[in-house]
């Protein structure tokens, strides 16, 4: 029912009651006594009674409907809808009297209006405060409370009779007890080691509160921040705002800056009032105090000269029973600023922000790459990891420098034509490339174009683009690196990038060859069965596949462990994993096979095909030890001929087993 509804029908009983009167009054005129016309009275109530239960009794709905969220410092006609719906209930009045009050309602959403929404949270905290995990109200009309709100807005609710049901719900947040506090402990606020020059909101201090015998509403809170002997003492000259915030929200905010806000300017004394936190009997809850720091501060940074402490001076709270009490001395609290406190020092701007340089799981295994004897072919060499994880702020990345290195070419411009950096999605050609040898410098002017988020990780991969390979120039190797020193990046200033040196797989480079990768390993220990050694033995496995490019090969059939040998197909090592060191005592039988039938004298791969072998080495070694196999080089052939006429190394091509201990 909408107010000119309502107002109609109330006007209309108004209407009738007084007809009624008016025809009445004449017969009890001639009434004999007073009996009868008091029986005439109680008739004329009754019939006015039934009128207004027809006409619905009185409504709250005025059909106006919030669409956004409010807070302190908001403007409009929305929020003068909001104070003219919370002062139609007593328990919600924005002002008893002036501004704010019943039909003095203002458009600016100031503290009154924040605590008023506090206490229609209360009221309604099964819908408002407990579906969020909130038990404090927070004087901010969010989704929650607005959506509250409207629904009874837009809702004809009837206004219930003195003698409603006993047995209805009661409200949830009445208070109980006589609280009185038992637990006030001041300390640092987690972020306090994160408080900069610009930062706003940074959580400084914490305050435990616990109430026992009770439950208790605290209206008012008072701190202080000292600096004495900072360059900057006044804390109006520091800080921007001061909030506090229950629960992960916010519930005051006081302009710091303005000197007006202070009790005491000199003395650094804030009062926050017309608080409604409500803290549960024998509950402990913690209150945060936030600071929003000025951009520029006098000797930031410095522990003696921009040191701060947050005191608790002094708190008031309520019980049940609307008893008020003011507590100055109860655990950390202190009026003389003299007790325990939270303690911070404002940093520089910038003074969080950080860059660490890391490996990267991007970065390729060592490989072979199949180059073209005709056209150029791209591939990525190098990843390494650029982390801001433990940033305060953003960090923007301005140079990275990168040495690349190459064995057996003189010149490494007879190897690759140019070197790209791909960083976060946005790739960049080095703008310098220095070197007349094997080893060259590779500038990468990144100005400013990629922004490190804070709490992030970004990868960088180095391309090469290898040219038309010379016949000399096979089996060229290729490596790359990059320093801490050699990347050039700011935050909110100039950042010193914190790690070593990364350095990535050395890769190989052909035109014709072969690929390898372990399909499967298998480490089988044998109890010792001959007096050849006084150890146990074991038996290694090794299954992987090959891959032929640029031109069919033939593995000589046999393994070996020598590197001399070019009339097996495959090269092993016995490594003892605790020196990484390869084993020469001992002995070893190995077996080579692939899936299939072989030529009449070796293995054949097809270009462009994959075959799968396996290798088996039963190992007795000369002492107790740990131990595993590893392939080291495959050797073939275009031929089928029982020596081999190449060897290609892939000993850093992770093609091994698993270790294994053998004892005697």
């Amino acid at each position: 029912m909408t107010i000119a509804k309502n107002f109609a029908s109330k006007a209309a009983i108004a209407f009738v009651a007084v007809a009624m009167i008016f025809t009445m009054m004449a017969p009890a005129a001639q009434a004999q006594s007073s009996e009868d016309l008091q029986a005439m009275i109680n008739t004329l109530l009754a019939q006015i009674a039934a009128l207004q239960s027809q006409a619905g009794g009185s409504t709250t709905a005025s059909g106006y409907t919030w669409t956004r969220d409010l807070n302190v410092g908001a403007t409009g006609a929305d929020v003068k809808e909001l104070q003219m719906f919370l002062n139609k209930n007593a328990d919600t009045r924005v002002a008893a009297e002036g501004v704010g009050s019943t039909g003095m309602e203002t458009e600016f959403y100031g503290p009154a209006t924040a605590a008023a929404v506090s206490k229609f949270q209360v009221m309604y905290r099964a819908d408002i405060l407990t579906p969020a995990g909130l038990v404090n109200p927070t004087g901010y009309f969010g989704p929650s409370t607005r959506a509250k709100a409207n629904a009874l807005n837009t809702t004809t609710t009837t206004t219930p009779d003195e003698d409603t049901d006993e047995d209805e719900d009661t409200d949830s947040a009445e208070l109980s007890g006589e609280a009185s506090l038992t637990t006030f402990e001041v300390a640092d606020g987690e972020d306090a080691d994160d408080v900069e020059e610009g930062s706003e909101d940074v959580a400084a201090a914490e305050f435990t509160v616990e109430f026992s015998d009770g439950d208790a509403s605290i209206s008012r809170l008072d701190i202080a921040l000292v600096g004495t002997g900072n360059t900057e003492a006044d804390a109006f000259d520091v800080f921007e705002e001061i909030s506090l915030w229950v629960d992960g929200e916010e519930v005051a905010r006081v302009d710091a800056s303005d000197e007006d806000e202070y009790l005491d300017e000199d003395a650094g004394t804030i009062r926050f009032s017309g608080l409604d936190i409500v803290a549960m009997e024998d509950e402990e809850l913690e209150i945060v105090v936030a600071v929003s720091v000025a951009g520029s501060v006098d000797d930031a940074g410095s522990a003696t000269l921009a040191d701060w402490d947050i005191f608790a001076n002094s708190i008031r709270f309520f019980d049940a029973d609307g008893v008020a009490t003011t507590d100055t001395t109860e655990g950390d609290i202190d009026a003389a600023n003299g007790g325990a406190a939270a303690e911070f020092t404002v940093e520089a701007a910038g003074a969080g922000d950080d860059l660490d340089l890391e490996s990267s799981d991007e970065d390729p295994d060592a490989t072979t790459f199949a180059l073209d004897e005709d056209d150029n072919v791209e591939a990525m060499i190098f990843a390494f990891d650029l982390s801001a994880e433990d940033s305060d702020g953003d960090v923007t990345l301005n140079e990275i420098t990168v040495i690349a290195t190459s064995t057996v070419a003189s010149n490494m411009d007879d190897l690759v034509n140019d070197f790209r950096l791909e960083i976060d999605g946005q790739s960049f050609n080095a703008e310098s490339y220095t070197g007349t040898g094997a080893a060259v410098t590779l500038v990468f002017d990144i100005d400013g174009d990629v922004t490190i988020d804070a709490d992030s990780v970004v990868t960088a991969s180095l391309y090469a683009d290898f040219e038309d390979m010379e016949l000399a120039d096979e089996g060229s190797t290729i490596v790359a690196q990059v320093a801490a020193t050699s990347i050039d990046a700011e935050g909110s200033d100039d950042i010193t990038v914190d790690g070593s040196v990364v350095i990535s797989e050395t890769h190989t480079l052909r035109t014709e060859g072969v690929s390898v990768e372990l399909v499967d390993e298998s480490v089988l220990s044998i109890e010792n069965d001959d007096t050849d050694q006084t150890d146990d033995e074991a038996k290694f496995t090794l299954e992987f596949e090959v891959t032929a490019f640029g031109d069919t090969v033939y593995l000589p059939f046999g393994a070996t462990a020598s590197t001399t040998d070019l009339t097996a197909g495959v090269v092993y090592s016995i490594i003892d994993t605790n020196t990484n060191s390869v084993v020469s005592t001992g002995t070893t039988t190995p077996s080579f096979d692939m899936d299939g039938s072989g030529e009449t004298n070796s293995f054949k791969v097809s270009d462009g095909s994959t075959e799968t072998f396996t290798l088996e080495v039963t190992f007795d070694p000369a002492a107790s030890g740990s131990y595993k196999l590893r392939l080291d080089e495959i050797n073939f052939a275009t031929t089928d001929a029982a020596t081999a006429t190449d060897s290609q190394d892939v000993s850093d091509e992770d093609v091994d087993t698993a270790q294994t201990t053998i004892t005697s």
